[in-house]
């Protein structure tokens, strides 16, 4: 009871503090003059520390991938109270983007590399021209720190291999063949520590089955990069072009060559047939010039000499010929 009754004692003694009319003025006096003293304070020329975050762009390959992912540089920083206020409050969450392939104000490299080449380094006094430009002219910037943002250097190799695509399967309609492939590109630039690197002599892609290819078919095709290795491209464009093939014959006169002079000769057959194999768009274009038949005296074995065939037409595919031997007779002039 006793309690109860000391509890709305107090309760009545806030109340009428809360009603007091000269209680409320001397709080807002105090709330004008704290705001007053603030906006004098802001305007005054003060030192503050700002801190500013950083991340980096245009990296080179050779720095360890550990070292870029950033942080934060502590300014020291001189101006306005307000402008403080304000760039502290701005930079909070907007990062300052450090080029590595950019100069700085002495034309020399920004990134800097020591006699040992095992580490990189910026100076931070360099990049004081970006902080510059991301805080504006009305603050002077003082010390930076850290003073220098190290890296570490990996061993790195760079070398073009070739891409291999025989990890692809497809299948074809009876009669159709490639005709061509593309592959873009047909090489990739991979990069990595020296020993991995070394080792590698092409890039696969990863198997796949690309189904049936009926007249043309292209694909993204991812390539299989070991791990640890970067490469130039991660994918590969392929593309297939397929067309119906038919088969043709043609009857070709055999031409001999390297007989004796003193000598006249028969060729038994005089004629050899080519077959071959053609897309079916250029049958009627195949012509009996396009394919060559040649005998060789030097090269006979008694009466007996290999007919050699070939094609000039690079549609027309010879598939076999008959017959592949001939015989010959010499009778002296």
């Amino acid at each position: 009871m006793a309690e109860q009754q000391e509890s709305n004692t107090k309760a009545n003694r806030v109340t009428k503090l809360v009603n007091n009319r000269n209680f409320l003025v001397f709080i807002a006096f105090v709330v004008l003059s704290s705001f007053l003293w603030f906006l004098n304070y802001l305007n005054k020329n003060l030192t503050s520390d700002i801190t500013i975050k950083y991340k980096f762009k245009n990296i080179p390959r050779t720095i360890n991938s550990e070292d870029l992912h950033g942080g934060e540089l502590l300014v020291n920083a001189t101006g306005q109270g307000y402008n403080l206020l304000q760039e502290s409050i701005k930079t909070r969450n907007i990062p300052l983007n450090i080029d590595l392939e950019s100069k700085a104000q002495d034309n020399r490299p920004l990134l800097k590399y020591t006699s040992d080449k095992a580490k990189a380094y910026i100076v931070s006094n360099d990049i004081k021209p970006l902080i510059r430009k991301k805080i504006g002219d009305k603050i002077n910037i003082g010390e930076i720190k850290p003073d220098t943002l190290y890296f570490n250097i990996i061993n790195v190799k760079e070398k073009v291999v070739p891409i291999d695509i025989t990890g692809i399967e497809y299948c074809l309609s009876e009669g159709s063949k490639i005709t061509r492939t593309t592959i873009h590109p047909d090489s990739v630039t991979i990069i990595g520590q020296k020993s991995s690197i070394d080792s590698i002599e092409k890039i696969n892609v990863i198997p796949e089955n690309i189904g049936l290819i009926k007249k043309q078919k292209q694909y993204n095709i991812e390539l299989d990069i070991p791990e640890g290795i970067t490469s130039s491209n991660n994918y590969v464009s392929l593309t297939y072009e397929a067309e119906m093939f038919t088969e043709g014959s043609k009857k070709i006169k055999i031409k001999a060559i390297n007989f004796p002079h003193e000598y006249n000769y028969t060729i038994l057959p005089e004629y050899v047939t080519i077959t071959y194999a053609t897309p079916l768009s250029h049958y009627d274009k195949v012509q009996e010039y396009d394919f060559s038949a040649t005998v060789d005296y030097n090269q006979a074995a008694g009466n007996n000499m290999e007919i050699k065939v070939a094609t000039n037409n690079s549609k027309a595919k010879i598939i076999k010929n008959y017959p592949q031997i001939c015989t010959f007779v010499l009778e002296k002039k």
